[in-house]
């Protein structure tokens, strides 16, 4: 198998495949040989861009997290700005619905993110190096906005209970995508629509302002 096109093009399509191939197979099943055929290059495309499967693997994660980063990037931005004005308790729960609803829309949602959050389900379970690339661009940047988020609403001063609800706050989200076969089957839902998309969001962000309710009766 030849390549005719400029190497950024080869580059971007072996990552393109990473994508495809890692996420339904995982890192060990995967060959380099099922890499080269997706992407349609020669086999020694590989070890001339990325040196081995595994920095093939590594590069893919660290593109997933970059676009994941992308899209909570406006979210996480106008947090900083308001955090560095100071806000209310009203304007904190504003932004941490909208940061919810944001993704809701960017892991059940965007169809280009679908195979993205069974490689970072497979990385949750069994963390690779690759790991390093994924919490700091995207969980520990949004972990540390929910938590801010959540001591503002509810008055908790303890980080470790706020990093905790902010944790199951994703989770929720989260299950959406990685549990999309029994919602479609429990729920009759297609999988997801515009509209089903709104249901997710309406009920993740009602169920989580309800939670912060009751965290912040307990702190009076």
């Amino acid at each position: 198998m030849t390549d005719s096109n400029t190497p950024a093009d080869a580059r971007e399509r072996l990552i393109q495949a990473g994508i495809e191939i890692f996420a339904e197979y995982g890192f060990s099943a995967t060959t380099t040989r099922m890499l080269a055929d997706k992407a349609r290059v020669n086999l020694s495309a590989i070890p001339y861009y990325f040196r081995s499967k595994e920095g093939l693997y590594n590069a893919t994660v660290g593109h997933i997290a970059d676009v994941l980063a992308a899209h909570l990037t406006p979210f996480l931005d106008r947090l900083e700005t308001e955090t560095a004005r100071g806000f209310a308790p009203e304007t904190a729960r504003m932004l941490l619905q909208e940061g919810l609803s944001t993704m809701v829309t960017v892991m059940c949602g965007d169809p280009g993110t679908m195979r993205f959050s069974q490689i970072i389900l497979r990385e949750q379970m069994a963390p690779t190096a690759a790991f390093d690339q994924i919490y700091p661009k995207v969980m520990e940047r949004i972990l540390s906005a929910f938590t801010t988020l959540i001591a503002v609403i509810t008055g908790e001063t303890d980080p470790r209970q706020c990093s905790l609800q902010a944790i199951l706050f994703i989770g929720q989200v989260m299950v959406f995508r990685a549990g999309r076969a029994t919602v479609v089957r429990r729920i009759g839902m297609e999988g997801y629509t515009a509209d089903e998309i709104a249901e997710i969001q309406g009920i993740v962000v009602s169920r989580a302002m309800a939670a912060l309710d009751f965290m912040a009766a307990r702190q009076v």
